[in-house]
């Protein structure tokens, strides 16, 4: 029996759904570890689900891409109760309500990225009811995801790592001032980390001067959803931190302390430097970002002959699946060193 309350609003409807949400919400942070921001984004999802489970005429009135969100959640809050359709539980739904949603997110010019993302989280959520035995059957079994083609990320040679790090390096002509060399030694220091340890930049500016082990060349980093892991540096990096240390105010907390409200480097002081390298380098800005020189790290880890297992744990992925972007990476190169350097591609037109 189908869950129908013609008369009830966009705010009571939503509250019913939280409840049904909530114990899913505590299972993605307590048992998968996720983070906030990330439980938040499951959360806008089943928002924009529920909207349309709420009333799909009002869904396919006023719901598209990019909307205004302030104006999506106006449009929800004042639609007459004549626009309400189904109202339905998200425990009483079928497969059915679900592919016709999936249809009119697609009619509406919904990325695929976006569709898949979706997918994914009614997924994950049947599947927890299921196994917990609050509803007979997971809905989303006989649904297929939708296909996405993953786009191979841009990244650096290797021989443009050595040129950036070089740059870098070397003191300009004429000298320099403390000043300048505290600033280029900080710059040498997050970017000699940055590809040394494949670490993320939220993790490299609130990375604490306690958590570097010198000796064993490691540091502990805190990652997403509060998971701990541990990066490796090369001896050439070790020697660059323990060169800015020297320059560190005494009792330093962070390893990139600053006058920012969090007392730390921000992501985009760090994007600021690295794009200004770019620029004196000549080098196309789309390649030389933090992120970038994390994927350099695994793709030329990768190139060497590295594990992707442990690439992955070096990285802090969970899934491999979102490692193994980097051998489809590795792929295209061999197939286009291949051609360009096969004997037989001389014959090739």
């Amino acid at each position: 029996m189908m869950d129908k309350i013609n008369n009830r609003d966009w705010k009571g409807y939503w509250s019913d759904q939280e409840l049904n949400l909530d114990m899913f919400f505590n299972y993605l942070s307590i048992e998968k570890g996720l983070s906030k921001n990330t439980i938040q984004s499951y959360k806008n999802d089943f928002k924009v689900f529920c909207s349309y489970l709420w009333s799909p005429k009002n869904f396919e009135e006023n719901i598209f891409p990019n909307s205004n969100k302030k104006k999506f959640y106006l449009i929800i809050k004042n639609a007459s109760s004549e626009n309400i359709i189904l109202n339905q539980s998200l425990r009483e739904i079928t497969t059915e309500h679900i592919v016709s949603y999936l249809e009119e997110i697609t009619k509406k010019g919904f990325k695929k990225s976006t569709r898949s993302r979706i997918y994914s989280t009614l997924n994950q959520f049947y599947s927890y009811e299921k196994t917990k035995g609050r509803i007979a059957k997971n809905p989303m079994d006989t649904i297929g995801r939708p296909q996405i083609s993953r786009s191979l990320p841009k990244t650096l040679s290797e021989q443009e790592v050595d040129l950036l790090l070089n740059y870098i390096r070397i003191s300009p002509e004429g000298g320099e001032t403390d000043f300048q060399k505290k600033k280029r030694l900080r710059s040498l220091c997050l970017i000699e980390i940055l590809y040394s340890t494949g670490m993320r930049v939220s993790e490299l500016v609130n990375l604490k001067v306690r958590d570097i082990d010198i000796l064993k060349r490691t540091a502990r980093i805190i990652a997403k959803g509060d998971k701990e892991r541990k990066v490796y540096f090369t001896t050439s990096t070790t020697k660059v931190i323990e060169n800015w240390m020297s320059f560190l105010p005494s009792g330093s907390s962070y390893l990139f302390p600053s006058h920012s409200g969090d007392g730390h480097l921000t992501r985009d002081s760090v994007n600021k430097i690295l794009s200004i390298f770019a620029k004196n380098l000549g080098f196309d800005k789309k390649k030389l970002s933090p992120h970038k020189l994390r994927h350099a790290f695994a793709t030329h880890l990768l190139n060497r002959g590295a594990d992707i297992r442990v690439i992955q744990e070096l990285l802090g992925h969970s899934n491999i699946s979102t490692t193994e972007i980097y051998t489809h990476i590795l792929d295209s190169e061999l197939i286009s060193s291949v051609r360009s350097n096969h004997p037989l591609s001389k014959t090739e037109h």
